[in-house]
């Protein structure tokens, strides 16, 4: 307790003592809520009473004194204290850290960035300092008053002068230069100009290693080999060696697939040109290039070139032009890759920044080129130790200059944080134009991605997929680019499509004018540290307030220009002039299809002039795929190539200082009248569909969009899912949003059937209420028990689709709906009369209606699966609205019946074979009475989880059998959600036809809170492990008769395993008719104090199992007390369970054993399945843990145990079958 008139009770402390944080005026609280009845909390030894929680905001003084907000949730109203207190504690958890080294006193961001500053008064440390209760406008308004009386003075610095120098701690500037090694930053300073690094020690900077920086980690791993330099390279001079190094890489942005590194020896100043192939005329034009480029700017004549034997043996020609030059060329020898020496290293050393700046700043793996044209900037201008401190550049260039000229050195006050937020002008503002729309935007937002020069920089638009060199911009270094798109969409405020389309044309056109330096933003901002773990954790900008529009955030920022008029010299262009147009950008299937780990094949393109064939429109991708799904790009001309610049039948390399030259959209008025061929289409070379009306209007396909629009309203008018009325009927009502969604439909090829459109409401604006919104699913047992029950009794299996399922069940509620977008009416709205798909009753709504339509037509449910139905023979089980119907051949006749009634009452379509069922492959051989389900499409969309680098395991198997212990630091945000998404995607696989790595997804579940780095690393294994063995598929079938022809259950468990709690893992199995149809891997709830009771506990949970896979069968009338299992009994026949723990059999089934427990839920179950074995439900037999299935489920596996345990699952590996089938499907089309 603090005493009255305390100077400090209306300022707000940091507390490194307290657990919550606490405010004692109510005039500071924000959605205050009651405390519970007893809520307290110590101030020594007096008990505080809690009033209430809610929410309070904070305002902090930032390094100029301006205001910074901070808002801070769940805080504890104490109005018995006398002052206010933020727990530090609170704010390390979220990622915000107090900095006390000397002249430091502030808070900062984990990434390092500057938040508020902390004050020392009266011996405490403050945050925000009041001397009386203040409005929080009053306080913001007296710190910007107090800013503002300082005395303005004149700018030292104007666009007529050299730039000033740019500011920067060792992180910052460890950013800027692309993510250099730890020595450089200790003499940056005396090796360049126009740089301050901020808390210089008198040693120099603070070190900065690959400990420090996670992406410098991952991405500078490597093999350590000794390359000792040629003994010539000592002797020569700038310009005098240059060494060739070549490095193929997957298919890129603007279609190259290889860099190819000159390095001068002497200096290490390197030039990288970007190559689309590696043909022999192609390098011819390179080099050319590049020795004139030397020649007419620095006087150099080159006398040595280094290379491997690829240019010797492959391309002579090549060769033999270098030698006509008098050049001599040195190849290393055969088989040595280390004799390449500098050319190599110098490669590594970019290709590590390059890998090192894109894991920073999140960027696709597909604009590698730009990056690797960013890094061989900065890795010219980086200081190194072996050169004496100096910079290539400088070394480089002080051999054409004065001695002592200062321009020698480079100047780096340009550089910025790569990949930072960046606000470039529009052309409007550029030209001064449309200056009556003073609310436009005069800016449209990118990101930072390289340098022209040291005024002009190569901006990056996510969402057009464009790249700009643009000159008047302004950066944020305290933002980058999130990973994702749809945070952008807000800050996206344009006006008219076609206004935006034509914008970076004009661009394109603008003449270089005087310069005006790029500036840096203020520093206000708007801070939120969460308390509640489901809350987001983010930094906002103080950004405009006006709300937009759905169509406003859809908005596309400014596609490509005009296209060059194709005419090129014949050799490459250098760095430093002007080059011809580049390729276009690469197919976006490409990046689909690499995202999913599909292989990618070159695109072919016409060497000849005689091909008029037009280019295939930009392909496809999935707006997870990395964001690589840009706006709108119209078809190709004719007369453009297909993929690579032709000048005289030869593919020219483009240099890495590539402007100017861009394909032409159309016009959204251009697309009017045009036919629209698409039916048919592969789904790779399809368009991405709009994710709004509004963007249908530039859509290539905008007629095909609006003809399914249409067809799907009038599928509502015919099914009468709602009224017209007047928006006056709903006074006083919610009304609901709504939008469009649009979705391609294919055949089993792939190939386009239709355009589909949905209009889905927005349930998640719908009032709450207490009525029941549960629909039952089917389970992924009982589907693979039923899959498993038509294969051993060679049923028929047709699939269906229930069309517009949602819409057949009425409504039993006034719901009123906004009238679709497009089709907009002033003052009516909708009442509907059905369910919509988007409100929150419609699934439980249509399982009612369709359980009403079965019943009608002689369905009787299964008793415990609400989703299985059966007449007499005949089963039909569904999720949601995909539909299966099983039964014999000899009951076809009455099956087809009972369809064609369904059908009467709903708008079934279908009959085929199955095929697919919740992205399950069925794959089935009737004549051996065989059945296989298969993820291995789903499993090959694992690959984009894995990350760009990573060690390959020694063995396939999932885990290894080190435990995994939890992580002691903090895991950022983001390694949070991606590591939940690994293990989500992991889980579905587990839990339903890949019960191999059932125990290592169990595992490292336990860890989505708090993952650390080892906790990444055992998932990625996983990962990998099941793109390995992508062909491996849950195998069913079985001799009747055999012992297979049945059900068997085996339950284990493994005694205190798990060190930190002392809980034991537990496991059962379940195998019907030869194939797994049930498992479970997990911890047991409670501590047990012995292995007798750890399997005692296990086996419960397997009897339970058991027993309930017994009634579903009997209630399918499946007999399995006879030898061979037969249909016709409706009793259920006892269940027999495997245990390898002797004393556990014993326990449960002689009268004489009694368990001797303290532990009262133990015991329970011990009666409970003495109670069952008694009235012969179910029997218990030992079988030795080496033959015992649930063995594997409960502990990692060594490798040759592992494969004996996939023997058991019976996981075959049909990968040529798949093939197979696909080639069959493939020549079916055909």
């Amino acid at each position: 307790m603090i005493a009255e008139g305390y100077p400090l009770q209306e300022s707000v402390l940091l507390d490194s003592g307290a657990t919550l944080h606490i405010f004692r005026d109510t005039k500071r609280m924000k959605s205050l809520r009651a405390a519970p009845i007893g809520d307290f909390l110590w101030s020594g030894t007096t008990q505080v009473p809690i009033d209430g929680y809610g929410e309070a905001r904070i305002i902090l003084k930032s390094g100029d004194g301006s205001p910074t907000y901070l808002t801070l949730y769940n805080v504890a109203l104490c109005t018995a204290l006398t002052t206010n207190l933020v727990s530090f504690s609170k704010l390390r958890k979220r990622g915000y850290w107090w900095d006390t080294k000397p002249g430091n006193n502030c808070l900062r961001r984990a990434d390092g960035s500057y938040l508020g500053e902390v004050e020392e008064i009266n011996g405490q440390q403050v945050l925000e300092y009041r001397t009386s209760y203040e409005p929080a406008a009053t306080v913001r308004a007296a710190l910007i008053a107090e800013v503002s009386s300082k005395p303005r003075q004149r700018k030292q610095h104007t666009s007529w002068t050299h730039r000033r120098p740019l500011k920067g701690d060792s992180l910052t500037w460890h950013r800027r230069l692309g993510h250099p090694g730890p020595e450089v930053l200790r003499y940056l300073t005396t090796a360049s100009r126009g740089v301050r690094i901020k808390g210089d020690t008198p040693q120099g900077p603070q070190r900065i290693t690959t400990v420090n920086c996670d992406a410098c980690g991952t991405a500078k791993a490597h093999r350590l080999i000794r390359r000792a330099p040629r003994e010539a390279t000592a002797r020569a001079r700038p310009g005098d060696r240059i060494a060739i190094d070549f490095h193929p890489l997957t298919l890129g942005y603007a279609g190259y697939t290889s860099v190819c590194i000159l390095t001068d020896r002497a200096s290490g100043y390197s030039w990288d040109y970007y190559l689309t192939e590696r043909s022999t005329p192609t390098l011819r034009s390179m080099i050319q290039s590049f020795l004139r480029m030397l020649e007419v700017q620095y006087s150099i004549k080159v006398k040595v070139i280094e290379c491997d034997n690829e240019i010797i043996e492959i391309h002579t020609r090549v060769a033999d032009d270098i030698r006509e030059r008098g050049i001599i060329c040195e190849p290393s020898a055969p088989n040595t890759q280390a004799q390449n020496g500098g050319a190599e290293r110098v490669a590594a050393v970019i290709i590590e920044k390059s890998r090192a700046m894109r894991i920073a700043a999140k960027l696709p793996a597909y604009l590698w080129p730009e990056i690797m044209k960013a890094a061989t900037y900065l890795y010219n201008r980086t200081p190194s130790l072996r050169r004496d401190r100096k910079t290539p550049y400088e070394i480089f260039h002080s051999a054409s200059r004065e001695p002592g000229d200062p321009t020698a050195k480079p100047d780096l006050a340009h550089l910025r944080s790569y990949g930072c937020k960046a606000f470039a002008l529009t052309a409007d503002t550029q030209l001064r134009r449309k200056r009556l729309q003073k609310q436009a935007p005069r800016a449209w937002i990118g990101f930072l991605i390289g340098y022209t020069s040291s005024n002009s920089f190569r901006i990056w638009n996510p969402l057009q997929k464009e790249i700009l060199t643009m000159r008047d911009v302004t950066f944020n270094e305290q933002q980058h680019f999130d990973g994702h798109i749809e945070s952008l969409r807000d800050d996206l405020l344009q006006a008219d499509l076609e206004a935006i389309q034509k914008r970076i044309q004009e661009l394109i056109s603008i003449q270089e004018q005087p310069s005006q330096w790029a500036t840096q933003l203020p520093d206000e901002e708007y801070e939120e540290v969460l308390n509640d773990e489901d809350r987001p954790c983010s930094d906002q900008l103080a950004q405009q307030d006006a709300s937009t529009s759905e169509e406003d955030q859809h908005a596309k920022l400014p596609p490509r220009g005009e296209e060059g008029d194709g005419s090129a010299s014949e050799y490459t262009t250098s760095r430093f002039e002007v080059l011809p147009t580049p390729p276009p950008s690469p197919p976006t299937a490409f990046f689909h299809a690499e995202a999913f780990g599909l292989d990618v094949k070159g695109r072919g393109g016409s060497v000849g002039g005689n091909d008029s064939t037009p280019a295939r429109r930009r392909q496809r991708i999935s707006f997870k795929a990395a964001f690589l799904a840009g706006g709108i790009q119209a078809p190709k001309h004719k007369h453009q190539s297909t993929c690579q610049i032709m000048t005289d039948g030869v593919a020219t390399p483009v240099s890495s200082r590539a402007g100017g030259g861009r394909n032409k959209p159309l016009l959204p008025s251009q697309y009017k009248g045009k036919k629209q061929h698409i039916v048919g289409i592969h789904w790779s070379l399809l368009e991405k569909l709009p994710s709004s009306h509004m963007q249908i209007k530039s859509h290539p396909y905008r007629d095909a969009i609006l003809k399914a629009e249409k067809a799907h309203l009038q599928s509502h008018k015919q099914s009468n899912s709602w009224e017209e009325v007047a928006k006056s009927m709903a006074r006083g009502r919610q009304i609901l949003g709504c939008h469009w969604v649009y979705t391609y439909k294919l055949d089993k090829h792939g190939r386009l059937v239709k355009i589909k459109a949905r209009l889905v409401i927005r349930g998640d604006q719908q009032d709450k209420d207490e009525r029941d919104t549960y629909a039952a699913t089917l389970a992924g047992m009982s589907f693979r028990t039923l899959v498993a029950l038509a294969n051993r009794f060679d049923y028929e299996m047709l699939q269906y689709d229930a069309v517009n399922a949602f819409v057949h069940a009425t409504i039993d509620e006034d719901i009123y709906m906004e009238m679709p977008m497009g089709y907009r009416k002033k003052g009516r709205i909708l009442k509907l009369r059905k369910a919509l798909y988007g409100l929150r009753r419609s699934p439980l709504l249509w399982q009612k209606h369709f359980e009403k339509g079965l019943i009608r037509t002689g369905f009787q449910r299964v008793p415990g699966e609400d989703c299985c139905w059966l007449h007499g023979d005949i089963i039909f089980f569904f999720y949601v609205d995909d539909c299966v119907l099983c039964f014999p051949e000899t009951m076809k006749k009455e099956a087809t019946k009972l369809m064609g009634d369904l059908q009467m009452i709903y708008h079934i379509e279908g009959g085929q074979p199955l095929q697919w069922f919740l992205g399950i492959e069925v794959i089935r051989d009737r004549p051996t009475r065989r059945l296989w389900l298969s993820q291995s499409v789903y499993v090959d969309k694992m690959k984009r989880l894995l990350p760009d680098v990573m060690q390959i395991p020694n063995k396939v198997i999932p885990m290894t059998q080190e435990e995994l212990l939890p992580y002691e630091g903090i895991a950022s945000p983001g390694s949070t959600n991606s590591y939940q998404r690994k293990v989500g995607t992991l889980m579905y696989a587990a839990v339903m036809t890949r019960p191999d790595i059932a125990f290592a997804s169990s595992r490292l579940a336990r860890f989505n809170q708090n993952p650390g780095p080892l906790h990444h690393k055992a998932a990625d294994r996983v990962l990998w492990y099941l793109l390995q063995t992508r062909g491996h598929s849950l195998e069913f079938g079985s001799e009747p008769g055999s012992e297979e022809d049945g059900l068997q259950v085996a339950s284990d468990a493994s005694f205190g395993d798990n060190s930190l709690d002392r809980r034991s893992s537990q496991a059962f199995t379940m195998r019907l008719f030869g194939g797994i149809t049930s498992w479970k891997a997990n911890k047991q709830d409670t501590v047990t104090t012995s292995t007798t009771e750890a399997e005692l506990l296990a086996l419960s949970q397997a009897a339970k199992e058991a027993l309930f896979a017994s009634r579903l069968l009997s209630a399918m009338k499946i007999d399995l007390s006879a030898p061979t299992a037969r249909r016709g009994t409706a009793q259920p026949s006892r269940v027999t369970i495997e245990c390898d723990n002797k004393q556990t059999i014993r326990l449960v089934k002689e009268e004489l054993i009694k368990l001797r427990t303290k532990l009262r839920h133990v015991d329970i179950h011990n009666h409970w399945l003495r109670q069952e074995i008694t009235q012969g439900r179910i029997d218990v037999v030992y079988t030795s843990s080496a033959q015992l299935l649930a063995d594997g489920f409960t502990k990692a596996l060594p490798s040759d145990k592992f494969e004996l345990f996939m023997q058991r699952l019976r996981l075959a590996d049909l990968s040529e079958k798949l093939v197979m089938n696909r080639r069959r499907e493939l020549e079916e089309e055909l």
